[in-house]
């Protein structure tokens, strides 16, 4: 016999509260539909299972039988499976899984990787690198909790995207390279010799697209697929790399290099952070995507220095901005 989880509810409180009346109170339901469940356990169970004497009903045999266990079950369901789950960082443990290009490791990490220890030490970070198909697929299982950085691709109604910053490109040069100034003209960029860093990343492949759809030719010195030997290169050389701003200023705090804005018209990209929805109630992922938000909102805002480098005003807009997935709030 299949019996409704809420008929048991009110068979307890009309034993408690020793009325149709007082349970119908007690539920916040109508004193009729209390009545009417009560009538259907009732013709179920064969059995009046309250019988009136004065003010109260008292629990037939039958009825008291079932009282205690139905106690059990409901306590069991209201607390353990009812109640949210709650998340508490300082004593959690396990691990979380976060895809990051080469760039937003060294970006990024960092200062998600103190912060964590500072919150909740118990937690350790895994950062993998994957596909658009993989890593929509990966998010859905839970193999991934999510991802930051630049993925245009990640655009299914099943993906959640929260913007965190916009970043931009520059050029990178030795510190005593003929080209001074603190920007390259075009025609700089034309004759100049380039190290062209392939590294697989969709900010890269944005930037080609760039150059091809505005018919830019380039001389291509050296073409590589890391950005590790980049600064012993450039040191020893004319070439010019174009890479993104973070990296260049990185490399550049030694003194022998130095960054210059890029000709003007080579577009910005937004960073995100993106989950899947089939975990955007997990407490545990909440508080990690509120953490992100709260390190990298407005990251590297300065807007004098981003309109130099892009030839045009700061970008505008702000977390939580769709592009194909769905909509983000703008905490978790």
């Amino acid at each position: 016999m299949k019996t409704d989880l809420n008929l048991l509810r009110v068979l307890l409180a009309v034993h408690e509260t020793g009325s149709v009346t007082g349970a119908a109170g007690r539920l916040g339901i109508s004193q009729p539909a209390a009545s009417a469940a009560l009538g259907r356990l009732r013709k179920a169970l064969d059995d009046p299972l309250f019988v009136r004497r004065g003010p109260r009903m008292h629990a037939t045999p039958l009825a008291q039988g079932i009282l205690g266990k139905t106690r059990e079950v409901i306590d069991v369901i209201d607390r353990d499976i009812l109640t949210p789950p709650t998340f508490d960082p300082a004593t959690c443990k396990g691990e979380l899984s976060i895809c990051l290009s080469e760039i937003g490791e060294v970006v990024l990490l960092p200062a998600l990787y103190r912060l964590l220890r500072e919150r909740a030490p118990g937690l350790a970070l895994k950062t993998l690198s994957l596909g658009p198909d993989d890593l929509d697929q990966a998010m859905y299982e839970g193999r991934i909790d999510m991802a930051m950085g630049y993925f245009p691709d990640l655009t299914g109604a099943d993906i959640y995207q929260q913007r965190l910053f916009s970043h931009v490109l520059a050029c990178m040069v030795r510190d005593t390279h003929p080209i001074r100034g603190p920007r390259m003209s075009l025609e700089q960029f034309r004759r100049a010799e380039h190290l062209l860093v392939r590294d697989g990343s969709r900010t890269m492949e944005m930037y080609e697209q760039y150059i091809l759809s505005q018919g830019i030719k380039r001389r291509i010195g050296v073409q590589m697929s890391h950005y590790m030997s980049v600064p012993g290169l450039i040191e020893d050389s004319d070439l010019v790399v174009v890479l993104p701003r973070t990296i260049a200023e990185r490399f550049a705090r030694g003194g022998r290099l130095r960054v210059l804005a890029p000709p003007a018209g080579i577009p910005r990209y937004d960073l995100k952070q993106y989950w899947h929805r089939r975990f955007h109630n997990d407490p545990r992922l909440r508080w990690l995507r509120g953490v992100v938000f709260e390190l990298f909102d407005g990251y590297l805002a300065e807007p004098e220095h981003d309109a130099l480098l892009t030839g045009r005003g700061p970008a505008s807009g702000g977390p939580g901005k769709r592009r194909g997935g769905r909509k983000a709030p703008s905490r978790g």
